[in-house]
């Protein structure tokens, strides 16, 4: 049960369009809070809690000290992150003072919560927290050896319990009356399919709808879902992994080449709204791939990076700061470079942190 009471309100056939003259843009990312927490650690502490060098669990009820251990520690670093949330405040760093950013999500009603709510308003993003009392704010603790070495646990907790009553609390449908474009991480075809059904069948043709792919495992368990949905997409992200891994699940073939995968995917795109249709590849360090409408794609090259720091959070990064330009402009190539250069700063720092 949640912490706020759901309004008479039934699917987005009651909601307005956007006011096309506003010049304010507005934007909606929707995915899972997590509160992500990085700290240099002992063989020891790693022994306590039974975890492993080089490894990633889901967290068991043992180790909820282990998160108030490190979330209190002074050397500890953190992130307000998440997919969608990191993609939120990226676009917020790139729309600044021109436009709204919100961000919407299950948490739990705790000092994770507190701190994720503080940081995002620190930064400008408006918070949509549902708060879920019985439930915990999603963490991930991130153990790093001294050798570089790195042992993650996660916990999904609230994050993982939105549901398309959520849709319909008047602080989150307020929202999506006045938004331009909805975003949501492809990890809600997890566990949350029914609101990404929702946002696909009954957004309005003014509100771009996109989606990100998010990782080789949803494209590869829940690629059903995914047909389910792609048609509807305006703006598709997902990088060549997992292109790759859907392309095999929809045929079973292994032998497509990268042009084959690529229209194979972008021909599913069929939605009918006034957005041209937009696929995005992402391939590292090699020439990133557009596709606009028809099956003719472009290829961008990617300036190289010398201080390679972290490559997490850059395809979120990307995403966040494509959506931000192409709202303002409806221009694919200034946003793909407004995108490219968002990645390029985040590869270079921590984590997923806007660059102040």
């Amino acid at each position: 049960m949640y912490s706020q009471t759901p309004q008479n309100c039934s699917d987005f056939s009651r909601v307005k369009a956007p006011n096309e003259t506003n010049e304010r843009v507005r934007l909606l990312f929707v995915g899972s809070p997590l509160l992500d927490i990085s700290i240099k650690t002992e063989e020891e502490t790693l022994r306590h809690y039974g975890l492993k060098r080089d490894d990633c669990i889901i967290a068991r009820e043992n180790h909820d000290p282990l998160f108030q251990k490190v979330f209190r520690n002074r050397d500890s670093k953190l992130a307000a992150g998440g997919s969608a949330q990191n993609a939120a405040r990226i676009a917020k760093w790139v729309v600044k003072d021109k436009g709204e950013v919100a961000f919407a999500g299950c948490t739990g009603c705790d000092e994770y919560e507190a701190w994720m709510k503080s940081k995002l308003e620190t930064e400008g993003v408006l918070p949509l927290y549902i708060r879920i009392p019985e439930a915990s704010t999603g963490v991930c603790a991130c153990l790093l050896s001294r050798d570089g070495d790195r042992s993650m646990c996660c916990r999904q907790g609230a994050a993982a319990l939105f549901s398309t009553d959520h849709l319909k609390l008047d602080f989150v449908s307020s929202n999506l009356e006045q938004t331009q474009c909805i975003f949501v991480e492809g990890y809600f075809i997890v566990h949350s399919p029914n609101v990404v059904y929702t946002f696909a069948e009954h957004r309005l043709p003014s509100q771009i709808f996109s989606l990100s792919l998010s990782a080789e495992y949803v494209c590869r368990s829940h690629w059903k879902a995914l047909l389910r949905v792609i048609p509807k997409v305006d703006i598709l992200f997902g990088n060549e992994a997992e292109v790759t891994t859907l392309a095999t699940a929809m045929s079973g073939r292994d032998d497509f080449t990268m042009d084959e995968t690529v229209k194979l995917i972008h021909r599913l795109q069929t939605s009918e709204t006034t957005h041209s249709r937009i696929f995005i590849v992402t391939r590292g360090s090699k020439p990133l791939i557009a596709v606009q409408g028809s099956d003719e794609y472009q290829v961008f090259d990617i300036r190289p990076v010398d201080n390679v720091v972290d490559s997490v959070g850059c395809g979120d990064a990307l995403s966040g700061a494509f959506l931000a330009e192409y709202v303002q402009s409806r221009n694919l190539v200034s946003a793909i470079h407004a995108g490219i250069e968002a990645a390029r700063q985040i590869i270079q720092v921590p984590g997923c942190d806007p660059p102040h």
